[in-house]
């Protein structure tokens, strides 16, 4: 009997399926972080973008707003001189048109950059390195909202066509008639 070889037993198979079984599991695993971490970029993006739509659209009804003074926010731009506080919106007389530009451009600009005239007054910026552009050319404004998409950091992601804009900053462009 023990000289018999058509009865041999194989030793070790079972450890070699187990050890396939591990490479396929590990590959499989490293898929699945990847996608989650391609999901965590993309979620960031998006809250990115929500913000600067939010941004946009709370300038763009500031702008409607204020009818007489719709000259004056054309050419702002949160990179230059933000507008001081005006000391009308706390007396009872109210502020003017031009008055009150300057204070929607002032509480614009605080979410953009994560700060204010007053030096003692610091908040998170809502977007990285954000800046905020105002243009006008005839009835129409446009509202542009600019910043770093850190979840793509060292991507091209220039997608505004806007000259002398760093390559991996990303924007948001909103057009209206008011």
């Amino acid at each position: 009997m023990y000289g018999d070889t058509t009865h041999c037993r194989q030793a070790g198979f079972s450890l070699i399926e187990i050890l396939v079984t591990m490479v396929v599991l590990s590959i499989g695993l490293l898929g699945v972080a990847g996608m989650q971490a391609s999901g965590l970029r993309n979620n960031h993006a998006a809250y990115t973008k929500t913000q600067a739509t939010n941004l946009a659209m709370d300038m763009a009804e500031r702008i409607r707003a204020n009818p007489k003074g719709r000259a004056n926010y054309a050419g702002f731009d949160t990179s230059g001189t933000i507008p001081a506080d005006p000391a009308c919106i706390s007396n009872d007389n109210g502020c003017s048109a031009d008055e009150l530009a300057d204070y929607d451009m002032f509480e614009w600009s605080i979410p953009i950059l994560g700060k204010n005239t007053d030096v003692t007054q610091t908040t998170k910026p809502v977007l990285p390195d954000g800046q905020g552009l105002i243009t006008q050319n005839g009835d129409e404004f446009t509202i542009t909202i600019v910043w770093r998409e850190i979840a793509y950091e060292g991507m091209i992601r220039n997608n505004c066509g806007i000259v002398g804009l760093a390559a991996d900053k990303t924007c948001f462009q909103m057009s209206f008639q008011p």
